[in-house]
């Protein structure tokens, strides 16, 4: 059973149900909306103004960017989706939209306007045009849609052409010839004075080049220093001599001394001896010129040293086995001592010219190296200065191409497709339209669901019960559009039996509609009486909802009377809710007593109703305001429960905060909580049943007059 659920469930969220169920309860008002919707386009689509359009397409192969002052590395041209990226910034910017309204005009792209609304003929430019790139392409797509059909093309026209132009202000140096050609004079300039001040420094020291001038002196330095050393020696072997010779004219006579002195080599011997010094004195002037070119590990420095090694070695042993080689000659005459003395003031004269030659060449490079660090200096800010020159004179000529270049002949961008002769453009109408047909439908549908399913807090449908507020359903009750406007019983009964005027009929009789339901409800209390194993007499049972016209009275009449019909046991329905001006007609059709006497046994006024239904009040109408205080119900509690009735049904005050409702329902068996739809708001609800079953959980909730709009196989309610 459905009262096996308790108030600890949690509540759902909304559900596809709750979505249906407010989409059909005003499903006129949707097709009202539909119906204004499509009235809406189909007046839109018909005096909708028609666009035409113009079409063009650009190849961009790549892109070249190069700035006033770029470096070589920058002129590489680039391609990908950022340069298409770029290319479409730049057809969509304000200032080509401006470079096409001075093409064109204010007055012919405005009509009417004055020259000074630049800007709003620009603003209509810029609406109008649609730019765009495929992705996997370098093809750009350029739009634009006018009411002027001569318009669209024209305007499409300029903007392309333009477009050219402001690629290359953008990318290329055409801008920059000026700046350049006024850079690249000055760097000239500096050049010129900074080679006229190492000129002048290079004649003043006597120099043509640096680096030359020092190899030069390095090498006169080692070949005077080694001239000196060779020198020096053979001035030492000519004094041995002379002193040999002096030492043996003092023993034996001047002819002997000139046999003493060493010379016993034959003519052959002599000349070999001769061309292995002047070999030596080749090599050795080509070890100085190499070691001027070279490092001394350089292989061929190795090889002349070892050329001179060798030779050394031969003239040193034909010294040795002919000491008188050293100043002999071929076909000469032994010397004299005279003549081997005037060779010894040869050599020291010798000797003293080559000391004077190296403290010249020492001199020399002394004076070189003073002006060295400044000519370094100035051939470092040549070098610079040469650079620049050079990369000014070739940026200078790369402007000077931009500048003479036809934007309209640029490598890089090709038209694909010139702009088309103006089409029109149906898209857009289409597109209007459907939207104002679908903004209708969708306006109201959301309307209705944020009413239905966020504003509107009441309970719509039997589930909301169990599955948002967690309250047990007993029973739901339809809604009965015939029977809105019945009472319990007419006013004045004119028969009888029940029916009053225009034939309406009480609760207890068989064809009212509530007598299936309340039927329903009896066997569905019995069931649970004998559960719960509850045989004692009476039952008491309470009916009461949150506001008057629930349908609580009628509920209670007829599950008085389908009680009435289980056999012999007597049934009292007791009305709560007497006061002046609202008397039950239930109790004007047939004999009523007031509650005590109701209660007393064998009362003669104590009358059915109906067969074994007897009706009672709290009070009679006279006596004002009766509602039964919980003090005075408890003191009736011995009598209601010494009485002969089997049910007791009370027809109990809307449940609030002021009502006895709350406290009564702790003294009843089982209390049925009656909840309109649609009228009842979910919050107090829940209160309420919170309210009620916090005495006693025995609560049951019955959900009257449900309405459901869907069709049957979308209603999901139980």
């Amino acid at each position: 059973m459905s009262e096996l659920l308790t108030d600890s469930q949690p509540a759902a969220a909304f559900s596809l149900g709750d979505v249906f169920h407010a989409l059909f309860k005003h499903k006129w008002k949707i097709v009202l909306g539909a119906i204004l919707g499509i009235i809406a386009a189909t007046t839109s689509y018909v005096r909708y103004q028609p666009v035409y359009q113009s079409d063009a397409k650009l190849l961009v192969r790549y892109v070249l960017d190069r700035s006033t002052v770029d470096s070589e590395a920058g002129t590489a041209p680039k391609s990908g989706e950022g340069v298409i990226g770029g290319e479409v910034e730049i057809l969509t910017s304000w200032d080509l939209a401006l470079e096409v309204v001075d093409a064109i005009g204010v007055k012919r792209l405005l009509p009417g306007a004055d020259a000074g609304a630049k800007g709003e003929a620009a603003a209509t430019i810029s609406g109008g045009l649609r730019v765009f790139a495929n992705p996997t392409s370098n093809i750009i797509y350029v739009i634009y849609s006018n009411g002027d059909p001569q318009l669209a093309t024209l305007v499409l026209t300029e903007l392309v052409n333009r477009y050219f132009n402001k690629h290359l202000e953008v990318h290329r140096s055409a801008g920059a010839f000026d700046f350049v050609t006024q850079q690249t004079d000055q760097v000239h300039a500096r050049l010129n004075e900074t080679e006229d001040a190492l000129k002048a420094l290079k004649t003043k020291a006597g120099i043509i080049s640096l680096a030359d001038s020092y190899a030069v002196l390095s090498g006169n330095l080692a070949r005077v220093d080694d001239q000196i050393h060779n020198a020096q020696e053979e001035l030492a072997a000519q004094h041995a001599r002379v002193k040999l010779m002096e030492e043996v004219a003092a023993t034996s006579g001047a002819a002997e001394a000139a046999k003493a002195v060493p010379h016993v080599a034959t003519s052959g011997e002599t000349s070999t001896y001769h061309a292995i010094v002047g070999r030596l004195n080749g090599l050795r002037q080509g070890e100085l010129d190499l070691l001027a070119k070279y490092t001394p590990e350089n292989p061929l420095v190795k090889i002349h040293r070892a050329q001179i090694e060798t030779l050394e070695k031969q003239r040193e042993e034909m010294e040795k086995k002919f000491p008188g080689l050293t100043s002999s000659k071929e076909g000469e005459a032994p010397p004299s001592l005279a003549s081997e003395k005037l060779k010894v003031s040869w050599f020291e004269s010798r000797v003293e010219a080559l000391k004077a030659r190296l403290a010249n060449v020492r001199e020399r490079v002394r004076e070189l190296s003073e002006v060295g660090s400044q000519i370094a200096d100035l051939e470092r800010d040549q070098a610079l200065q040469i650079s620049t020159y050079n990369y000014f004179k070739s940026t200078l000529e790369k402007a000077r191409i931009d500048e003479a270049l036809d934007p309209s002949k640029i490598p890089n961008i090709t038209i694909v497709q010139r702009p088309t002769p103006p089409h029109r453009v149906y898209g857009k109408r289409d597109k209007m339209a459907l939207a104002l047909a679908g903004g209708g439908l969708g306006a109201v549908v959301a309307l209705v669901l944020l009413s239905e399913l966020f504003l509107n807090q009441t309970v719509k449908r039997p589930l909301e019960l169990e599955k948002r507020l967690g309250a047990p359903l007993l029973l739901s009750i339809p809604y009965n559009p015939n029977g809105r406007r019945r009472r319990f019983l007419p006013k004045k009964p004119d028969d009888g039996s029940g029916r009053g005027k225009n034939g309406r009929l009480a609760p207890w009789e068989a064809d009212h509609f509530i007598r299936p339901f309340a039927v329903a409800i009896r066997d569905r209390l019995g069931l649970y009486f004998e559960l719960n194993r509850m045989t004692h007499k009476p039952k008491l049972v309470g009916v009461t909802g949150f506001k008057n016209g629930n349908g609580t009275s009628t509920l209670a009449a007829g599950l008085a009377a389908a009680l009435s019909e289980m056999g012999d046991g007597k049934v009292l329905l007791v009305d709560v809710n007497l006061g002046p001006h609202e008397v039950h007609p239930f109790f004007k059709g047939r004999p009523s007593v007031s509650l005590n006497a109701a209660l007393q046994p064998n009362g003669e006024e104590n009358q059915p109703a109906a067969e074994n239904l007897y009706l009672a009040m709290v009070a009679p109408p006279s006596d004002g305001p009766a509602q039964l205080g919980l003090k005075r119900f408890f003191d009736m509690m011995p009598n209601l429960k010494a009485s002969d009735f089997d049910y007791v049904i009370f027809d109990m005050p809307p449940v609030s905060q002021t009502s006895p409702t709350v406290g009564m329902a702790g003294f009843m068996d089982k209390v049925l909580l009656v909840v309109e739809a649609e009228k009842n708001n979910r919050d107090a609800v829940k209160r309420g049943y919170e309210a009620l079953t916090t005495q006693r959980d025995n609560v049951s909730v019955i959900f009257n007059k449900a309405r459901s709009y869907s069709p049957k196989w979308l209603n999901g309610d139980s």
